[in-house]
Order: structure tokens, then sequence, then C-alpha cells
């Protein structure tokens, strides 16, 4: 109807991971393939070591493997694990024929704590692409990190809004900063809608 629409990039800076799905060999006593961080250099690396502080957390991991409309024909899980393969924690339910979407929040109490993502494929076959994003919590990725990769979802990347990114006032041309630099927590854009890379911060 001719109305802007403007929005909030958002708050999740560059805190998120993506890559092509690489199937390696899981842990004992889990049932799929898993994920290989190492792929691209050419190792097998099935964790990824992150540092949390103490405090709420909320991942949400997504995939793409081809299949149109809202479902998908894979089951990908997500869990918090010990370099020998011990599950710390895992929020999964099965994906196939629903939408590509797991999302684990859990809380870290007392001390600091350092732990991995594990990623399991436990149904489906064929590439996809996978991608978490941290909407809550201060998580340290220690490896594998991609830090081109995008955290802007939802409305704000809608194709008609406006996405509103962040930036602290003194990097900007007024202050001799020229162009602006984005501020370190606002969201970054490139995320892919049907191969379509959208026009956002």
């Amino acid at each position: 109807l001719g109305v802007i629409y403007f929005s909030a990039a958002g708050n999740f800076g560059s805190k998120s991971y993506q890559d092509i799905f690489s199937p390696s060999a899981p842990p004992d006593g889990i049932t799929g393939m898993a994920h290989n961080f190492a792929a691209s250099s050419g190792g097998t690396d099935i964790y990824q070591s992150i540092s949390l502080a103490p405090g709420n957390y909320t991942v949400v991991l997504q995939w793409d493997d081809g299949t149109t409309g809202n479902f998908t024909s894979s089951d990908f899980d997500i869990y918090l694990t010990k370099e020998n393969g011990t599950t710390l924690f895992g929020f999964n339910r099965v994906n196939t024929g629903g939408p590509a979407l797991e999302v684990l929040p859990f809380t870290v109490v007392g001390d600091s704590a350092q732990t991995n993502f594990m990623i399991i494929r436990s149904a489906g076959t064929g590439t996809a692409l996978l991608k978490y994003i941290v909407f809550r919590g201060d998580i340290q990725i220690n490896e594998y990190a991609t830090p081109g990769a995008s955290t802007l979802v939802g409305q704000a990347n809608a194709e008609s809004a406006i996405a509103v990114g962040a930036v602290l006032y003194s990097n900007t041309p007024e202050y001799g900063v020229n162009p602006p630099t984005v501020a370190s927590f606002s969201s970054r854009g490139g995320t892919t809608v049907n191969g379509i890379n959208r026009n956002k911060p």
C-alpha cells in the first residue's frame, strides 16, 4: 500500500557459523553422520570449540537441503559435547517433514566454561547448507569461525524492508571516519533467500 517499512537489523553482531555439511563418522552411541568442521582445511574434526561466559543462551540451527516449501527432508541436531563425544546437552526434535530448525537453549551457571558444538545429521542425504546464529549469550567461537556469515534474519531481511544497522557516532564522517564503521553488536546482512542476497547492511 506504499507504506515504507523500517526494521532494526538486530543485535547479533557476527555471532554466526555457516558451511556446507561435510559428513564424518559420529562418536559412539550417536546415530547418523557428524559434520566435519575441518573439511575445508583437509582435516577431520567433528567438535567446534567454544567458550561460554555465565548466562543464558539461545542458539538456532537452520539448514537448506534443497527441499521446496517450509519443510525439510533432513533431520539435523545440535549438541554441546565434550571432546570424547560425551553429550552434555541437546534439545533436538525430528525435523523431517517440518521446518528446518533446531533451537538450543541452555544456561551456564557459576564459572565460565569451555565445550564444543557438534552437529549431527540423523536423517536425510545430499547437499545441505548449515547455519547457526547465536541469538542470546556471550559465545566465543574458538575455531572454524566464519566471520563473514550473516546474522540478519526475519522481517529485517524482507525484500521491501529497509534494515537499519548501528554505527557509533564517533565512527562517522563527521568525526573523520569515512565510510562509517559498523558497531560490533549490529547484525550483518548477507542472508540469502532463494539464492538472492538482498541489499541489507
